[in-house]
């Protein structure tokens, strides 16, 4: 079963929003799943022009399917998403506010802000700094025993199995609000493992065993969240980083993904947790934000 058949690529005909299209049109033909392409724009084009502003290749535009709306962008992304049956967004974090040179110092658009806050399905959205790098060969995911975090750990193995590529999990238990190792130096690397797998095992709940085989390792790692995760990234040269987050973009919220935003190079794979839940599995701070 491919649980990732429908894929939506929203674009406002920037080239900054274009940068997500050769990875969309990847991901459609590794799956293989159905590009929906949304154009919303006060002035649809061809359908044929947009398409070849896309560099589709012939061979694959029987995968892709053109929506072109004038209504509000952010509102025409969640309806499609509704209507389409989408499993996946892929979308640059910044779109035409950035090619215009606008507001710089913001890490995310209006429309991009607003769909990762209220998108039910993952989104996969393009930094910053965001280097195209195809095709994907490893998968890095954010643990913490959080709601959130086991839902982006199902969605990226889930992801990880259907493109045939290995998945690393790692937490980073150290940072502000911590939770005690123990009560001696080497606390983490003997009391946590048994609790690390649990953690994992968890997060990969309603995964075939097919799926879990995925997972290559698992890595404790001390230090701060951002940083680490950005180090062992760059070290395995990870072809997309995937973290559970709550929601929120507000002043001292989702300062992880924030700095993510900021530095990394690699695609982000944003799992929301859909609903509130005070069940969870503590084993130190959360990566997710």
């Amino acid at each position: 079963m491919n649980r990732f058949a429908s894929i939506l690529l929203p674009l406002d005909g920037s080239d900054e929003a274009a940068k997500g299209a050769a990875c969309a049109l990847w991901l459609a033909q590794a799956l293989p799943a159905t590009l929906h392409v949304l154009h919303a724009a006060r002035q649809p084009i061809p359908g044929r022009e947009a398409l070849e502003r896309l560099h589709v290749p012939w061979t694959q535009q029987a995968q892709v399917v053109l929506h072109q709306l004038t209504e509000n962008a952010d509102a025409a992304v969640l309806q499609a998403i509704k209507d389409h049956q989408i499993d996946l967004v892929v979308m640059s974090a910044r779109g035409a506010s950035a090619a215009a040179g606008l507001d710089l110092s913001r890490r995310l658009g209006s429309i991009a802000q607003a769909v990762i806050e209220r998108c039910p399905t993952p989104v996969l959205l393009l930094p910053l700094h965001y280097r195209e790098i195809l095709p994907w060969t490893s998968m890095l995911v954010a643990a913490s025993g959080g709601i959130a975090a086991d839902h982006a750990l199902q969605a990226a193995t889930r992801l990880a199995c259907a493109l045939r590529i290995q998945v690393t999990v790692m937490h980073v238990p150290d940072g502000p609000g911590a939770a005690p190792l123990g009560g001696y130096a080497d606390a983490a690397y003997h009391e946590y493992p048994h609790r690390m797998q649990e953690m994992v095992k968890r997060g990969l709940t309603g995964c075939t065993a097919t799926e879990s085989r995925s997972i290559d390792k698992v890595l404790l790692r001390r230090g701060e969240p951002a940083t680490a995760l950005l180090e062992q990234a760059a070290r395995q040269h990870t072809s997309v980083l995937a973290l559970g987050w709550h929601g929120a973009m507000g002043a001292g919220r989702a300062l992880v993904l924030k700095r993510l935003l900021e530095e990394a190079q690699c695609p982000l794979l944003l799992v929301r947790q859909a609903e509130r839940s005070t069940a969870r599995l503590k084993v130190g701070t959360d990566i997710e934000d």
